[in-house]
C-alpha cells in the first residue's frame, strides 16, 4: 500500500482518494485513539491546574498559614487536594425523591392531565426498559432487586432484536433455537444474580459495576432498536406517499436515525451541559471515525491487498460533498463560539445552527430533485 501522507492532511487526502488501502483505514482507527488519548491528557491537565490553582489560595490567602513550616504548609494542602468539592446545589437536589419510586412505572399522582396520559402510554414499554436494563443506581429496593433478577432473558431477547432484527429468534444454535438456549441459560444467571444481592441494602462495588457494565449495553441496544424502527416507519410512509428515497434520506430519515443521539445527548445535557457538549461532538466522531474505520479495516482485511474503490465524482456523491461543506463550517463555528462564551453560548445560537441545517437540507433536497445543479470541481 502507499505511504500515508502527514497526520494533518490525512483526512482531506482520503476524502478525496478513490482508493482506500488497510494502512488508510487503520490509520482512521489511530486517529480515533488520539482522540481518546488527547481528551485524557487535557482532562488530566485540567485537574492538576485546579489543584494547583486552590494550593496557591490556601497558601497565599491564609497569612497565619503562610507563617507556618513547610511541613504544616504540605499537610495543609495535601488535606485540601484530598477534599472533594462540594457539589453545587440545583433544584433537582432540592427536591427529595422518594426510594421506593420506580420512574415510569410509579403512578405520578402529583402530575397534570398530560403527564398522567404519557405514563399510560409509555407504561407497557417502561416495563420492558426496566425487566431489560438492570438498575445501576445506589438506591435500592425490593423492586430494583427483581429487575436485576429477571433481567438475563429478556435482555437476551433484545440483544438479539437489536442484531438480527426479528430473524434473531430462529437462529439455530445445535438442535435448539436461540430463544430456546436462553430460556435454558436465563435461569441459572437469574439465580446467581438472586444470591449475589440477597444482603444488598444499597447497591454498590462489584454488582454496581456489574449492573452498570450491563445497563450500558442495554440502553444502546434501545437506542439503537428504537432507531431503526422510527426510521423503518418513515421509510414505509414514504413508499406509501410516492416521496423519493432520496429526499426521504436528507430529511425526515436522517432525523430519524439521529434520534438516539438526540435522546442521549438532551439528557446528559439535562445533568451536565459541558457534557451535553461534549456527547454532541464524541458521538458523531465515534460514528464517523471508529465505525468507518471498523467497517473499511474489515473490508481491506477480507480483500488484501485489494483497496476499497470508489468514485467520488459521480454524482451521488455531490450531496457528500455538500454535506462535508456544512458539518465543517458548523464545526468551525462552534469551535470558535463555544470557547468565546465559556461553553455557555447564547440561546441566539442555537437558532443559527437551526438555519445552517435547514439551509443544507433545502439546498440538498433542490439538488436533488433537479431543480438547482450543485457541482464541485
Amino acid at each position: 500500500s502507499p505511504p500515508l501522507p502527514p497526520p494533518p492532511l490525512y483526512v482531506f487526502c482520503f476524502l478525496h482518494s478513490v482508493q482506500i488501502y488497510l494502512s488508510e483505514s487503520v490509520a482512521f482507527l489511530g486517529i480515533y485513539l488520539l482522540y481518546i488519548g488527547v481528551v485524557v491528557l487535557l482532562a488530566y491537565l485540567q485537574k492538576r491546574a485546579e489543584e494547583w490553582s486552590k494550593t496557591q489560595r490556601l497558601l497565599h490567602g491564609d497569612d497565619h498559614l503562610s507563617e507556618q513550616s513547610p511541613l504544616v504548609q504540605s499537610k495543609v494542602v495535601a488535606s485540601a487536594r484530598d477534599e472533594p468539592d462540594k457539589p453545587h446545589s440545583t433544584e433537582d437536589d432540592e427536591d427529595e425523591e422518594d426510594p421506593d419510586e420506580i420512574p415510569g412505572l410509579t403512578w405520578p399522582s402529583a402530575g397534570h392531565i398530560g403527564v398522567k396520559i404519557q405514563f399510560v402510554i409509555e407504561y407497557p414499554f417502561s416495563i420492558l426498559r426496566w425487566i431489560s436494563i438492570p438498575p445501576c443506581e445506589a438506591r435500592w429496593n425490593k423492586w430494583r432487586r427483581f429487575f436485576l433478577v429477571v433481567f438475563p432473558f429478556p435482555a437476551a431477547m433484545m440483544l438479539l432484536i437489536a442484531s438480527e432484527s426479528w430473524d434473531g429468534f430462529s437462529i439455530p444454535v445445535g438442535a435448539v433455537p436461540m430463544y430456546g438456549l436462553w430460556l435454558i441459560l436465563a435461569p441459572f444467571l437469574s439465580g446467581l444474580l438472586f444470591f449475589w444481592s440477597r444482603n444488598v441494602t444499597q447497591l454498590g462495588g462489584g454488582l454496581q459495576a456489574f449492573s452498570a457494565f450491563f445497563a450500558f449495553i442495554m440502553s444502546i441496544a434501545w437506542l439503537n432498536v428504537e432507531a431503526n424502527e422510527v426510521v423503518a416507519l418513515l421509510e414505509s410512509l414514504g413508499l406509501v406517499m410516492g416521496i423519493d428515497t432520496a429526499i426521504l434520506g436528507l430529511t425526515v430519515l436522517a432525523i430519524g436515525n439521529s434520534v438516539g443521539d438526540l435522546v442521549a445527548d438532551t439528557t446528559v445535557a439535562k445533568k451536565t451541559p459541558a457534557m451535553g457538549v461534549s456527547s454532541c461532538f464524541g458521538s458523531p466522531l465515534l460514528n464517523d471515525v471508529l465505525g468507518l474505520g471498523i467497517s473499511l479495516t474489515a473490508y481491506t482485511v477480507a480483500n488484501y491487498p485489494s483497496p476499497f474503490s470508489f468514485n467520488i465524482e459521480s454524482s451521488a456523491f455531490s450531496n457528500v460533498k455538500l454535506s462535508w461543506i456544512f458539518l465543517g463550517f458548523s464545526l468551525v463555528l462552534s469551535a470558535v463560539v463555544f470557547p468565546a462564551f465559556r461553553f455557555s453560548p447564547p440561546r441566539s445560537y442555537a437558532f443559527v445552527l437551526w438555519f445552517v441545517y435547514l439551509l443544507f437540507m433545502v439546498i440538498s433536497v433542490l439538488n436533488e430533485v433537479k431543480v438547482i445543479r450543485v457541482h464541485f470541481q
